[in-house]
C-alpha cells in the first residue's frame, strides 16, 4: 500500500528538464523518505522534497494521500487528494522557468547551471530548538492590541490581520529584541504564498508542483523595538499580503528580477517555512494524529517554521532554532508578552 501511494505521487518527474537547457540538465532526486521505528514507542517519518518540483502544499498533499491509503486500506483516493500532474494547466508565456534557471548557480563553474540543491549550511554550535504555541485567545488579544494602537494613529490605513500576519509579526518583534540588534540594523522578512487560486485562470488546488510566489520586505530594527513595534511590523506584513490577492506571471517575472537585484546582504534574513493552513496534524496513518511535526531545515536556514496548533483548533505554533542564550531571551519575551497583551 505504501508503495502504491508513493508510485502514484511520484509520476510527475524523475528528471527536471527545460527545453532550452537540455545540455545542462542532470537527473536530481525529487523526493526522499525515511521511516524510523521506535520499538513500543511509535515511529517518525522524515520527508525531503526538491522545491523545484514540489512546493510545501504538494509535499503535504503527498503525505495526506499516503496516510489516507494506509488508514483506509484502499487503493482509491478522494478527489481532493488525487494529485494533478497536468503541466499544461500552468501556462508560462513569460518564460519564468528560464529566469529561474538563469539564477541557478552551478557552484564552482559559474557557467554551469544545475538543479542540484545548494550545499546545506552547518548547524551553529550551541543551538537549541523550541516550539511556541499561540492559542486562539492569544491571537485574538494580539489583534485587539494592534487595532488599539492603530486607532491612536491619525489617517491610519486599514491592515490585514490574519492569524498568519498576527503571529508572524509578534514572533518577529520577539526575535529582533532577543538578538539584540542595533537600532539601525535591518531585517529582511520573507514568506511564500500559494498562487494556484490567484492565477488567471486559476489552476487546481491539488496541482502537484511548485506554484508559490515569494514576498519580502525590509524592517529597521529600531522601529521594531518601539512600544508600537508590533503595529509597525504588522503594517509591513499586511502590505505584502494585500499585494498577492491576485497575480499574473508577468508580474511574478518582473518581481523576481527585482528581488535578485535588491537583496540586502547586510540585513538579517527571517523567512517562514510551512503554513498554518497545511493541516499537518490531520495526517493520520491509522494510529491517530501526529504527536509532533517539525521542519528540520530550520536548523540551518534560520527560518521560523509555522503550522496549525496541535493543542487546539484556531491556534498556531511556530518553531525556531537559536543559540541557547538567545533562545532563553526569546522565550521570556514571547511568554511574558502574551501574558500582558
Amino acid at each position: 500500500m505504501i508503495y502504491q501511494a508513493m508510485k502514484c505521487m511520484m509520476l510527475s518527474c524523475h528528471t527536471l528538464t527545460c527545453p532550452d537547457y537540455q545540455h545542462l540538465m542532470k537527473k536530481v532526486p525529487v523526493l526522499a523518505l525515511q521511516i524510523t521505528l521506535f520499538p513500543n514507542k511509535g515511529f517518525s517519518i522524515g520527508c525531503a522534497a526538491h522545491h523545484a518540483a514540489l512546493d510545501g502544499k504538494s509535499s503535504i498533499l503527498f503525505m495526506k494521500a499516503w496516510a489516507h491509503l494506509c488508514k483506509h486500506s484502499s487503493c482509491l483516493l478522494p478527489a481532493e487528494l488525487i494529485p494533478v500532474f497536468d503541466r499544461t494547466a500552468f501556462q508560462d508565456p513569460e518564460g519564468i522557468d528560464i529566469e529561474c534557471l538563469n539564477q541557478a548557480d552551478g557552484g564552482s563553474d559559474s557557467n554551469a547551471r544545475s538543479l542540484k540543491p545548494f550545499p546545506p549550511k552547518e548547524v551553529e554550535p550551541n543551538s537549541v530548538r523550541a516550539t511556541f504555541n499561540f492559542s486562539q485567545e492569544d491571537i485574538k488579544k494580539l489583534r485587539e492590541r494592534i487595532f488599539s494602537q492603530l486607532d491612536d494613529k491619525k489617517d491610519a490605513e486599514p491592515i490585514h490581520l490574519s492569524s498568519f500576519a498576527t503571529t508572524f509579526s509578534y514572533a518577529l518583534v520577539c526575535l529582533v529584541k532577543a538578538r539584540g540588534l542595533k537600532s539601525d540594523e535591518k531585517v529582511m522578512f520573507g514568506f511564500g504564498a500559494d498562487c494556484r487560486a490567484r492565477l488567471d485562470p486559476p489552476i487546481p488546488t491539488n496541482y502537484s508542483g511548485n506554484c508559490i510566489s515569494f514576498h519580502t520586505g525590509v524592517l529597521i530594527a529600531g522601529s521594531v523595538m518601539q512600544d508600537d513595534g508590533i503595529l509597525f511590523v504588522a503594517r509591513k506584513v499586511s502590505e505584502k499580503i494585500k499585494g498577492i490577492e491576485k497575480t499574473t506571471l508577468e508580474v511574478e517575472k518582473d518581481k523576481m528580477k527585482k528581488l535578485m537585484m535588491t537583496t540586502d546582504l547586510d540585513a538579517m534574513p527571517v523567512r517562514v517555512s510551512g503554513s498554518n493552513r497545511f493541516e499537518v496534524y490531520g495526517v493520520d496513518f491509522g494510529w491517530g494524529r501526529p504527536k509532533n511535526v517539525e521542519v528540520t531545515s530550520i536548523d540551518r536556514s534560520g527560518a521560523i517554521s509555522m503550522a496549525e496548533s496541535k493543542a487546539e483548533s484556531g491556534g498556531v505554533e511556530i518553531g525556531l532554532v537559536l543559540k541557547k542564550d538567545v533562545m532563553g531571551i526569546f522565550k521570556n519575551l514571547f511568554v511574558n508578552g502574551l501574558k500582558h497583551v
